[in-house]
Parts: C-alpha cells; structure tokens; sequence
C-alpha cells in the first residue's frame, strides 16, 4: 500500500484548503447583498400656503380678490379667486397658473392688479391674468399690515386667534389648528381669511 509523504499531504491539504476557501468565497458572494451607493435625492422645499389680498371688499367693490399660492398634485399652483359675499362666500377661480420652485414669498403690486411670487431670492410678476411680464422690483408693494394677529395654544388640540389694530380686538375665535397667516378681506374689518398648513377658513366676528 502506498504511503503518502510528507510533502505529498501538505500538497493535499493545501489544494483542498484553497478549492474551500473559493468555494466559500462564491457562497457568500452570492448570498451577501451588494452595496450600491445611495442616490441622495436633494429635499424639496416645503411649500407653504400664502395669499394676498388684492381688492378688499368696500363700497364699491362687492367682493374682495386675492391671490393664493397652495399645492395641487404636488405642484405649487398660483390663483386669484374673486369671494362671492352674495352667494355663501364661494371662490370663484378667475385665473390659475403652475409655478416653478417653492414661493417662500408673496406680494401684490404697488398700482396694478398683478402679484409677485419670491423664489430663490428672486422675484417674479405675474400680471392680472397671471402671464409673467416684465416688470421693476420697485413696483413691489411694501404695505405693512394695519392689524396684528396673536396666536396662544389654548391645548394640543385647541389655539385661539386675536386679531388686533388700533382700535383693540376686533376678533377673537378658537381653532383646531394652527394658523400659518390671516388676511384681511374687507375694510370694514368684518371678513377674515385664515390660512392652515393645508385647510382655509373664513372669520367673521
């Protein structure tokens, strides 16, 4: 019978030590989930809800008109809508538009009916039929509001708004949710519209 040498069996154990080892190697390989590198998306900016007023409701105009910045299918959309007081106060949509970015700014124009959005440090106009149009920064209105608004959680569930001017508290109401902005609609001081991060309400007092 043969008798393997010392040499022949380290031969032995080494061919079998390396077909293990690559045997080894293919079985984790195969069941061993590759890393791929993750493809980090840039954050979308959050979009806020946002409206100006445009034409307060007044002795000569029967319904107020604003323009308001809101979602639709995950797409900032820019409209002006006309409240018919007479008719339960519906929003009439009179002109509508998509816009690019996230506006983090709105404002109405010093003497035409237009409005202008800021995004990215840039401002654009869109004119009363919301067609984009060239137009001097300096025609941005810088009107501040005649009116405050304090907010106070009354509960996790409860947050009461006042709204103030120059003559105290000319409402006072309790609300669900937090508001993000208020907006006066009429001279007169007696329409109120309230913004939510996606709900909106109209006051009265």
């Amino acid at each position: 019978m043969y008798k393997e040498t010392g040499k022949e069996k380290m031969i032995r154990f080494s061919i079998i030590s390396a077909i293990a080892a690559v045997t080894l190697y293919l079985f984790v390989s195969q069941y061993t989930p590759t890393n791929e590198q993750a493809v980090v998306q840039p954050e979308k900016n959050q979009l806020k809800q946002m409206a100006v007023v445009l034409q307060e409701m007044n002795q000569q105009h029967h319904s107020p008109v604003l323009a308001m910045i809101k979602e639709h299918e995950n797409q900032p959309l820019l409209i002006i809508y006309k409240v018919d007081v007479q008719n339960n106060y519906r929003f009439e949509t009179q002109h509508a538009v998509d816009v690019e970015g996230a506006p983090t700014d709105i404002k109405r124009d010093n003497v035409s009916d237009g409005v202008w959005l800021k995004t990215d440090d840039n401002w654009t106009y869109y004119d009363s039929q919301l067609q984009q149009v060239q137009r001097e920064e300096k025609n941005i209105s810088k009107e501040q509001p005649t009116f405050s608004v304090d907010i106070n959680e009354v509960d996790s569930k409860q947050y009461e708004i006042q709204i103030h001017n120059e003559d105290g508290t000319v409402l006072k109401k309790e609300l669900e949710e937090e508001p993000l902005s208020v907006v006066r609609l009429s001279e007169q001081k007696d329409l109120w519209f309230v913004l939510f991060e996606k709900d909106t309400i109209l006051l009265v007092p």
